[in-house]
């Protein structure tokens, strides 16, 4: 019966280190957890800092563009609509156009100059 006793105190003690070594492991794994939260959360930061940098260095480069016309005298097919996005406080979206349109007057070859 002591033998017994013995043994059901020795298999207690077992399952004691044995919870105790569980609990440590989830303890360094939650820790773990919370470190790479906080670097998640540092990253979500960068990231909308840098979204709303993108988005007013995208307006001032909307305004920048809206100023410039054709040669026709009239304004540039993004203008209007830019222009009306911004006021509303809406994203501008810009189409670019495949080939520069280069004046009928001069021939092919002389329509590009190097600087």
């Amino acid at each position: 019966s002591i033998k017994r006793v013995a043994k059901i105190m020795t298999d207690i003690s077992e399952a004691s280190r044995e919870q105790s070594s569980g609990i440590e492991q989830v303890s360094l794994a939650v820790a773990q957890m919370d470190e790479v939260t906080q670097q998640n959360a540092a990253l979500v930061e960068q990231a909308a800092a840098a979204a709303l940098s993108l988005e007013e260095q995208a307006l001032t480069l909307t305004r920048a563009v809206a100023v410039f016309s054709l040669e026709d005298g009239g304004t540039a097919r993004t203008a209007a609509p830019a222009r009306a996005a911004l006021a509303h406080g809406e994203p501008v979206r810009l189409s670019i156009l495949s080939q520069p349109k280069i004046p009928a007057s001069l021939p092919r070859d002389e329509a590009w100059q190097e600087f």
